[in-house]
Order: structure tokens, then C-alpha cells, then sequence
């Protein structure tokens, strides 16, 4: 019963994404700082279950709350606003803020932030 709620709030997570991805593409038009955004905009997922579930034609679960935010991600996939695609763990370079992480996987990530140790900022 766990496993559904965690993939549910990853989904729901990448429901929130698609949201902000709209919003975000609304506000460039809206500056008229270019014609529009004719390419669909990536968004970057690591967990393949989420891609899989948001272009499925099918939901498995039986929460409203949860096929109204399925159906808005596909809406939004079919008409080409956005597009999921798969990252790994090796270029999330956000893994650091969210879970544990061998040292040098960790070390690797936070380089590619831009964060340094507090031994460097005083070099």
C-alpha cells in the first residue's frame, strides 16, 4: 500500500511540475520577449514510473484527485506543452538536497551546482 502512495506523490510531484512548466511558458509570453515557445518544454523526471504513468493511456487508481492530475499531464503531453523525459542519477545533480549520496557521487553533484566547501570560499 506504501509503494502506491510514494509513486501517487511522485506523480503528483511531476503534475506539479507540468504546472509550473505552463505557468512559466504563459509569463514568457505574456513579457512578448519572443514570439512563443513553439518546442514543447522538457521536463526532467528520475523515476521512470512517473514517465510511464503520465503517458499511459490507462490510470490505476481510484483517487479522483489523482486522474484529475493524470488526465492535465496528458492533456498538456498530447497537445505538445510538454514532454517528460528520463534523467538518471549520475546527471541529477539535485540528489544532494533531496537523499543521501556516496561522497564522491555527492562531492560530483554539488561541484556541478556551483556549491563549494567552506574551504574553498576562503582560499
Amino acid at each position: 500500500m506504501s509503494r502506491l502512495f510514494t509513486e501517487q506523490a511522485k506523480f503528483i510531484a511531476c503534475h506539479q511540475a507540468t504546472v509550473h512548466a505552463v505557468w512559466l511558458r504563459n509569463f514568457i509570453a505574456g513579457l512578448r520577449v519572443l514570439n512563443g515557445i513553439e518546442r514543447p518544454l522538457n521536463i526532467y523526471c528520475h523515476n521512470r514510473a512517473a514517465i510511464l504513468y503520465s503517458k499511459n493511456n490507462k490510470s490505476s487508481t481510484k483517487s479522483r484527485h489523482i486522474e484529475r492530475k493524470f488526465l492535465i499531464v496528458k492533456e498538456r503531453i498530447q497537445s505538445g506543452t510538454i514532454s517528460f523525459e528520463h534523467i538518471g542519477t549520475n546527471s541529477m545533480i539535485a540528489d544532494p538536497l533531496t537523499k543521501g549520496l556516496p561522497p564522491n557521487k555527492f562531492v560530483d553533484h554539488t561541484a556541478h551546482m556551483g556549491v563549494m566547501s567552506s574551504h574553498e570560499t576562503m582560499i
